[in-house]
């Protein structure tokens, strides 16, 4: 028996063994008007039965700009916040020269897709954070990319790295950048994908074309650790992995069943896609297709009386530890005490929508206290 107990400590320890725990049975979805909304959804990845949609709403306007390995970025009003939803744990920052520049509600309709957001794990049970701010202009036929970043502290820098590539726009149908290998991957208008690795800041042009006949349905991502190109008509879903070459392979088709024929004129898309489940969106109707068992289900929907237009994320919770995060406001906190109290107790709200406890959880800790 104590052998038994010390295998199973040793197992329950092995942060890739909480992960796949969580990627399978404690991940969800958020959901939130594009423009920003004081309403915000998040719906967990539960048994059918026992599903359902959990929401808040506050008098602060709010806006979600990224979601990686178990954090958000995400506006409170006109503050910026990276917080785990887990762990309670939180740090607000000051904002890029960019969001300064305008108001935070137009600079996320306008420029969401020009923030990454990048996780990285440090050791077993320590992650770091760093955010990056594209920029780029147009100068004649070419267009030149630079970067602004946040890799901790209380301060924003803009990196000496400058790109400039033949001139494209990014791609309009691209939400947000791709993190995959330290670096976030902005896709083109041209098939080209611009790469930039915030702790070297090594930026480089991906040279490649999107697959043909390529559809309007589709979706930038990462999944099985590749970089992933989902392109979707009423019959079939097509994923695609960028290889080394670069070019873009066809690994997998998935039957779209889930259609309702008689309701084809309402909005459907591809919404979120990380190599073990795709999200497709039906209207008000959000569907998960389970790749491991080959299976769609439907997840949850979306409020009827909130916008047509919806960004999703997928979110997958950590238990890591955080540089930089923690329970309170940091020590030199401008805010007057009104503001500060606001500001918590509206991040409070969003964090409590992750606030369940899981079974596996109560159970590693009975293992760890035998």
């Amino acid at each position: 028996m104590r052998c038994t107990n010390t295998s199973l400590q040793t197992h329950t320890r092995d942060p890739y063994f909480e992960s796949e725990y969580f990627s399978r049975f404690g991940s969800g979805l958020f959901n939130i008007a594009s423009h920003g909304s004081e309403t915000l959804c998040y719906q967990p990845y539960v048994p059918s039965e026992s599903r359902q949609r959990i929401e808040n709403t506050s008098k602060e306007w709010r806006q979600i700009l990224g979601s990686c390995s178990g954090l958000l970025l995400l506006f409170v009003g006109r503050d910026l916040c990276v917080a785990n939803p887990l762990t309670k744990k939180f740090r607000f920052l000051d904002l890029s020269r960019l969001m300064g520049n305008v108001s935070v509600e137009r600079f996320c309709w306008e420029n969401r897709k020009h923030i990454g957001f990048a996780v990285d794990q440090i050791d077993q049970a320590t992650q770091s954070f760093k955010i990056v701010q594209l920029t780029e202009e147009k100068i004649a036929n070419n267009t030149s990319y630079e970067f602004e970043i946040y890799a901790g502290g209380d301060s924003w820098r803009e990196s000496k790295t400058k790109i400039t590539c033949q001139s494209s726009h990014l791609h309009n149908r691209m939400k947000k950048p791709v993190y995959l290998d330290g670096s976030l991957h902005w896709l083109r208008e041209d098939g080209g994908i611009l790469a930039f690795n915030p702790k070297t800041e090594e930026a480089r042009l991906i040279p490649t074309k999107l697959p043909q006949e390529v559809s309007l349905k589709m979706l930038f991502s990462a999944g099985d650790s590749r970089l992933t190109f989902v392109s979707a008509t009423k019959e079939v879903i097509y994923i695609y992995a960028l290889q080394d070459d670069p070019k873009w392979v066809l690994v997998t088709r998935i039957r779209n069943i889930v259609l309702d024929e008689e309701r084809c004129g309402y909005y459907w898309n591809v919404e979120a896609y990380d190599g073990k489940f795709l999200v497709l969106r039906e209207n008000k109707v959000l569907h998960v297709y389970d790749l491991s068992a080959n299976k769609w289900e439907v997840v949850g929907s979306i409020p009827k009386w909130s916008d047509a237009s919806q960004d999703i994320f997928q979110f997958t919770p950590s238990w890591s530890s955080v540089v930089g995060l923690d329970e309170t406001l940091a020590c030199g906190d401008k805010r007057d005490p009104i503001r500060k109290t606001e500001v918590k107790r509206d991040l409070s709200l969003v964090m409590g929508l992750v606030d369940v406890e899981p079974p596996f959880r109560k159970w590693v800790k009975l293992i760890r206290e035998i």
